[in-house]
C-alpha cells in the first residue's frame, strides 16, 4: 500500500503552485501583487488597535455580514464571509466538485482556480482569452456538462472586463447544473459602465456566485477578508462547511471599519484610477502595446525585454511581475503604486523605450498558454 507521504506527493505532483509577487525592500516599491498603495485609513487602524480587547474570544461574523449587506445592498442570507476571497474558491471546490467533474477556465487563468480543480481531481477545460477578454461564446459551449465556470472580471492578469450585456447572454446559456463564479476582486477600479448589476443577476440566476475581496480597494490584503454573494441555499451550504471562526478579531474589526469608511474607499479608488490613467497615457504616447485596464494594474507587452526590465527596476527597489509567472510570457504586469514610484517606472520605461519597442509585439489575439 502506498505511504501517506507518497500519496500526498503524487496528488500535488501536477499542481503548479501559486507564486506570490516578489517583495521589495522599499515599502512603496512593491508593484508585483496589486496591493493598495495608500494603505488603510486611520479609522481602520484605530479599529484594529481596539480589537485586542476581544482577542481572547471567538467572534461572530454577524457584524461583518451586516456591513457587507449595507455596502452591496444584498440581503444577509445571500452573503458568506471568507478568509480572503481565495477561501471561497476552496469552499466551492469542496462543496461541488467530484473527481472527473469538468471545470472551465480562461487561459491564462487565476492560478487558485486551477489549483482547486487539481485538488478535486477535476477535468480542467481551458478557453484562451481573446484580446485579453474571456471568449464567452466558447465558454458557454464548454459549460454544457461542466460543474463550474471560473470567470474573473476584471481578469487577472489582463485587466479586461467582460461586457455586461455579453454576460447577460452568457448566463442565459449556461445550464443551471453549472455554477458560474464571477470573480470581481478588481470591480471597484472599473468604469461604472463595465460593472454588472449583480443583484439583478443573482435574482435571475441561482447558479451564479459573485466573489469579492477587501484585499484590493479596501487595502486589507494582509488581514485576509473576502466574501461571496449567491442564492441563500448555496450560501447556507457554504456556511455549513466553512470553518466556524474563519476570520480573526483583527480582520473582523478592520473589515467592518473599512466598509463603513466610504470617504477613504472613494479616495483609494479615485487615486488609483488617476495613476492608472497616467501610466496608460504614457504607454500610449510612447508606442507601447498593452491592454487597457479596468483593474489596479496594467499589463504591458515588452517581448524579450521582460526579464531585463524587471531586473532594472529591482535594482531601484521596485518589483513588478514578469508575465511568464502569469501565463503571459513577453509581458510584465505593473501594479499601480504611489505617484513617486510610478514616476520612476515611467522614467525607466522612457529610457529603455528603444530596446523595449524593438523587442515588443502586438498582444497575441489568443495568448500563449502558461
Amino acid at each position: 500500500m502506498i505511504s501517506v507521504l507518497d500519496q500526498a506527493a503524487r496528488h500535488v505532483g501536477q499542481i503548479d503552485p501559486y507564486v506570490p509577487g516578489r517583495a521589495s525592500e522599499v515599502r512603496l516599491g512593491k508593484l508585483s501583487s496589486n496591493e493598495l498603495y495608500i494603505g488603510v485609513s486611520p479609522q481602520v487602524r484605530d479599529a484594529v488597535a481596539a480589537c485586542t480587547d476581544s482577542a481572547h474570544m471567538y467572534l461572530s461574523q454577524g457584524g461583518l455580514v451586516e456591513a457587507i449587506a449595507r455596502f452591496t445592498h444584498a440581503g444577509p442570507a445571500r452573503i458568506v464571509a471568507t478568509s480572503g476571497s481565495d477561501e471561497l474558491c476552496f469552499l466551492l471546490g469542496a462543496l461541488l466538485l467530484e473527481p472527473g467533474d469538468r471545470v472551465v477556465l480562461g487561459r491564462p487563468c487565476y492560478r487558485i482556480n486551477e489549483i482547486v480543480g487539481h485538488i478535486a481531481r477535476a477535468e480542467l477545460n481551458y478557453v484562451p482569452l481573446v484580446d485579453g477578454a474571456h471568449d464567452l461564446e466558447v465558454m458557454a459551449e464548454a459549460s454544457q456538462g461542466a460543474r463550474i465556470v471560473w470567470l474573473p472580471s476584471p481578469h487577472n492578469p489582463s485587466g479586461v472586463t467582460v461586457d455586461p450585456e455579453g454576460l447577460d447572454r452568457f448566463l442565459a446559456e449556461v445550464p443551471t447544473s453549472c455554477l458560474v463564479v464571477l470573480d470581481e476582486a478588481y470591480r471597484d477600479f472599473a468604469d461604472h459602465g463595465r460593472r454588472p448589476q449583480v443583484n439583478r443577476l443573482l435574482a435571475q440566476h441561482p447558479n451564479l456566485v459573485v466573489q469579492r475581496t477587501l484585499s484590493k480597494a479596501f487595502g486589507l490584503a494582509g488581514l485576509r477578508v473576502g466574501y461571496g454573494l449567491g442564492h441563500p441555499r448555496l450560501i447556507a451550504a457554504l456556511n455549513a462547511i466553512r470553518s466556524p471562526f474563519n476570520l480573526n478579531a483583527a480582520a473582523l474589526a478592520a473589515a467592518v471599519s473599512a466598509l463603513d469608511d466610504r470617504a477613504w474607499y472613494r479616495l483609494a479608488v479615485t487615486s488609483t484610477r488617476a495613476e492608472r490613467a497616467r501610466l496608460e497615457d504614457f504607454l500610449r504616447g510612447h508606442g507601447f502595446s498593452f491592454w487597457p485596464s479596468q483593474a489596479n494594474f496594467v499589463t504591458v507587452h515588452v517581448g524579450d525585454r521582460a526579464e531585463a526590465l524587471c531586473a532594472r527596476l529591482a535594482v531601484l527597489g521596485i518589483q513588478i511581475r514578469n508575465g511568464v509567472d502569469l501565463g503571459l510570457p513577453g509581458s510584465v504586469r505593473i501594479s499601480v503604486g504611489a505617484p513617486a514610484t510610478m514616476a520612476v517606472v515611467r522614467r525607466v520605461l522612457r529610457e529603455e523605450s528603444a530596446n523595449l519597442l524593438a523587442g515588443s509585439a502586438v498582444p497575441h489575439a489568443r495568448p500563449r498558454p502558461a
